[in-house]
């Protein structure tokens, strides 16, 4: 039973790491390029662009959350020792360069010139905000030491805290 249970885990962690992991990485490295330029054409046209980068957001999360929640999951990183550091940096970047392309999206909808200078300077606050976030965040936990820890630091959800 136990092999079992052991082949069925492989299995889904080697399909998971085939499809899901690859769309992951795609979408990480993908969505800061898109939503700059998205912000650039907003600012240069002055109309609105559609973009789902909520639900880009949430997707990207969702992912990332159900490769650490599971343990036959978390193998992947294991394999590949800096696909977390990677993923959580660029779905840092994600975030944050999102919320300030979706709040100069929502600047752009009416044409008073305030407005427009709010969204302009929230998107320029949201990256420089997350600059100094990710600077602050690799200042104290430089990649350097957390590359040469060999043990697992992910909270273990799968049995109970004693």
């Amino acid at each position: 039973m136990k092999f079992i249970s052991k082949l069925i885990s492989n299995l889904i962690t080697i399909v998971y790491g085939i499809l899901c992991m690859p769309l992951l990485i795609l979408m990480a490295i993908i969505f800061p390029i898109m939503a700059i330029s998205d912000a650039f054409k907003i600012i240069s046209s002055g109309y609105t662009v559609t973009g789902d980068y909520i639900s880009l957001l949430i997707g990207m999360t969702a992912i990332m959350y159900f490769s650490l929640r599971f343990r036959a999951l978390r193998r992947i990183y294991m394999i590949f020792p800096s696909l977390f550091e990677t993923i959580k940096y660029l779905l840092i970047a994600s975030i944050f360069i999102g919320i300030g392309t979706e709040i100069l999206n929502w600047s752009y909808i009416s044409l008073t010139t305030p407005r427009k200078i709010i969204g302009i300077c929230s998107f320029v606050g949201f990256i420089v905000i997350w600059r100094i976030f990710v600077s602050l965040y690799y200042k104290k936990k430089p990649l350097s030491k957390v590359m040469m820890q060999k043990e697992e630091k992910i909270q273990n959800y799968n049995t109970e805290i004693v």
